[in-house]
């Protein structure tokens, strides 16, 4: 119990009751759609099925591609999207019966970002119409909740100098999560945001400090102004790998592609490891991720751990990685006080008051929210 009362004390004093609860973790074989543009497409691609795919695949330890779906327009804002997604296949928007997450992001630049005064009203519209869609008629009625992949302006400054822009969009990203979910339907997951504009940023400033191995300019990242390459592209699928599963991608290998095309860069293993920590520091200290470093790397993520879902339940919540014998639950309010147990995996929550619980399976704790 002295582990249980540190942990609510710490969640209490960190998270408070203003913020939007912890993100829940999402198994490895949840089926995704990514709905955007060419600063999606590097997930796969670059050459296909690119380095996400081919990461999930070995984690997974089967073909993971049919279960991540590319959803993408060249140069398409969301608004853009919204009306001509019946042209791609799969639809963000018409297929979202299909999946169990949705990832998105707008055109660069944002909409409305560039004119005086800024104005990101179809931005906030069209995102919270996906959002919106997704939950209400995703993953065959039972809600399909939203992650906002955000990204990085033209090396070249045609949006404004680059450095300075990452700054000045990290408050327009925000903005379109804060509509979203100020605007999203009743019992619905929050979007939380998978910041690769931080990612960016973060690699940037360590350049200029000497701190990137192999690396002495962001544009060794990139294949152009704005496209990365496949250094790049490594980063990217340890971002989206760190913010779907929660975990973080240190030990994860640094070649993810085979036989790849000549002039395809593997990471160095010292640039490897200097991205997969980068990442993990820069996600869990960014509150709009809704994770924390309470989550192991790879190599030392016990397989005794558990997942829940939905979160935030309002009836009912399941259990999952858990063996049989490993059933067992006991869940405890933020004082700490014993309010329910029993065995799962399926667990009635439809009694508890709506608020913020502890439950712990074995030696292990998760948050979830109640509706």
């Amino acid at each position: 119990m002295r582990n249980l009362a540190f942990l609510l004390l710490l969640f209490v004093s960190i998270h408070g009751f203003t913020q939007l609860p912890p993100k829940q973790a999402y198994p490895y074989d949840i089926r995704q759609i990514h709905s955007g543009h060419s600063l999606t497409d590097p997930l796969f691609g670059q050459p296909w099925p690119g380095q996400y795919v081919n990461l999930m695949t070995d984690v997974r330890g089967v073909w993971a591609g049919d279960d991540i779906g590319k959803s993408t327009i060249p140069g398409s804002p969301i608004f853009w999207r919204w009306d001509h997604d019946s042209t791609i296949s799969p639809s963000a928007r018409f297929d979202i019966a299909d999946w169990e997450l949705q990832i998105i992001t707008e055109g660069i630049p944002i909409p409305g970002a560039q004119s005086s005064p800024v104005d990101l009203t179809d931005s906030y519209t069209y995102l919270s119409l996906y959002v919106n869609n997704a939950w209400q008629n995703g993953n065959m009625g039972n809600g399909t909740p939203t992650l906002l992949w955000t990204t990085w302006t033209s090396l070249d400054g045609t949006e404004g100098p680059w450095r300075p822009t990452l700054d000045e969009y990290e408050a327009y990203w925000e903005e379109l999560m804060d509509y979203s979910n100020a605007n999203r339907p009743a019992g619905a997951t929050p979007v939380y945001i998978i910041p690769g504009h931080r990612m960016m940023r973060r690699i940037y400033d360590d350049i200029q400090l000497g701190q990137v191995p192999d690396i002495t300019s962001i544009d060794e990242l990139f294949g152009d102004n704005i496209h990365t390459n496949s250094l790049g592209d490594y980063a990217i699928a340890m971002i989206h790998y760190a913010c779907i599963y929660n975990e973080s991608p240190v030990g994860l290998p640094a070649q993810l592609m085979t036989n790849p095309p000549q002039g395809f860069q593997y990471p160095s293993p010292s640039l490897a490891h200097y991205i997969q920590t980068i990442v993990w520091e820069e996600v869990t200290n960014y509150d709009r991720t809704g994770i924390t470093d309470s989550t192991s790397s790879v190599a030392e993520k016990e397989n005794t751990s558990f997942l829940i879902h939905p979160n935030p339940a309002s009836t009912v919540l399941h259990l999952s990685n858990v063996t049989d014998s490993d059933m067992n639950y006991s869940i405890y309010d933020y004082l700490g006080n014993t309010i329910q147990s029993g065995i799962g995996p399926e667990i009635d929550v439809s009694q508890l008051e709506t608020g913020m619980y502890f439950i712990q399976v074995g030696e292990s704790y998760e948050v979830f929210q109640k509706l």
